[in-house]
Parts: C-alpha cells; sequence; structure tokens
C-alpha cells in the first residue's frame, strides 16, 4: 500500500484552510508520509513571515491517504 501526502495551511483564527497542496512523491509507508509531512509543515510555517503567522494564528494540517499501488 502507499501513501499521498496533503497539506494545508490553515488559519486557527478563523477556521480556514487555504487549497489543499498534494505532495509529488508517493510514500511506501504511514511512518514516512508522517515524518514528511511534519518536515514540509515546518518549511511551510517557517516561509511566511513570524508577524502574519502570528496575526492569523496558522498551523498546517495533513492527510496521509492510502492509494492503491496499482
Amino acid at each position: 500500500m502507499k501513501f499521498v501526502l496533503t497539506l494545508y495551511v490553515c488559519s486557527f483564527l478563523d477556521f480556514t484552510c487555504s487549497p489543499p497542496v498534494e505532495y509529488p512523491k508517493t510514500f511506501d509507508n504511514w511512518h514516512d508520509c508522517v515524518i514528511m509531512a511534519l518536515n514540509e509543515s515546518k518549511t511551510l510555517i517557517e516561509a511566511v513571515p513570524q508577524d502574519v503567522v502570528d496575526k492569523n494564528r496558522l498551523a498546517t494540517k495533513y492527510t496521509c491517504q492510502a492509494i492503491s499501488d496499482a
């Protein structure tokens, strides 16, 4: 079974999220997908100015969805 990672940047101030971004690589297991989600989440938040993150209470949300190996 493979997994696809989808990331969202969300505002926890007004509970809205950006359109989903699907990671361009699939993962062979849940573990690797989750680790990449955490790493990419950190990268995404660090790319946004701190005042914007603070003002909008930004954070990431992710899913690791199982897909068929076919």
